[in-house]
């Protein structure tokens, strides 16, 4: 992906679909002292297995099946039959209508912050990137995919470790890149706000039962709501 170090402040044009960056729409000379326009463009790869375009194409067609998945719950939340009750009971221990509104409003955020996401939203793990948003980082540990930084609600940057790379598209039951975006949106301040207080989604299915309070507030928790199905 791009890199511009402190933002793309002189409105430089990206290619989200291709290569190429537009550094400047009209034909510049050097005329004016101190006007030359300094650009470092970071070519890394953000998957060693695929080129950063192909990265792209895949993530954003993931994002877009998370989003119909999640709009399904919506719609079951908005329904509120004795099934959909069921589901939210199964997940968080509770079914009332404060818990009801909570996912509500929740996944309608959810789903704005993954409809708003393009390729720049992605970077390759790196612990000097996450200083230019203010975020100390989660150490860089093995099995651990994707990481955010929950206040960084301007840029909902999300860094993918090599883990990710390789993992499965979808999953009914198992961890996939679409409960991942999911999980990962579900994060950020302005959404939900949700730790992790227990991984997989076949290990959550217990949590509501145990603790509902942390079940509603757990990522995989709410992945799984959206996602699973034995």
């Amino acid at each position: 992906m791009s890199d511009f170090g402190n933002g793309n402040k002189y409105g430089f044009d990206a290619n989200d679909d291709g290569e190429w960056f537009e550094v400047h729409s009209t034909a510049v000379t050097n005329t004016t002292p101190g006007s030359m326009v300094q650009v470092t463009v970071n070519t890394e790869r953000i998957c060693p297995n695929m080129t950063n375009k192909e990265f792209r194409a895949m993530v954003l067609s993931k994002r877009n099946q998370a989003v119909r998945l999640v709009e399904t719950r919506l719609k079951d939340l908005m329904r509120w039959s004795s099934a959909d009750k069921a589901r939210v009971q199964q997940w968080f221990g509770r079914n009332d209508e404060g818990t009801r509104v909570k996912l509500s409003n929740g996944l309608t955020a959810i789903v704005g912050v993954l409809n708003s996401l393009t390729g720049f939203n992605f970077t390759r793990w790196d612990s000097e990137r996450y200083t230019h948003i203010g975020c100390v980082p989660n150490p860089n540990k093995s099995g651990v995919v994707a990481s955010v930084c929950a206040p960084d609600t301007a840029t909902h940057t999300i860094a993918i470790n090599p883990d990710f790379c390789t993992m499965r598209d979808f999953s009914w039951n198992k961890d996939s890149v679409v409960s991942t975006l999911i999980h990962e949106a579900s994060h950020f301040s302005d959404t939900m706000a949700t730790k992790d207080w227990r991984y997989f989604m076949d290990k959550c299915l217990t949590l509501g039962a145990e603790n509902p309070d942390q079940a509603i507030n757990n990522a995989d928790s709410i992945a799984g709501y959206v996602i699973y199905a034995d």
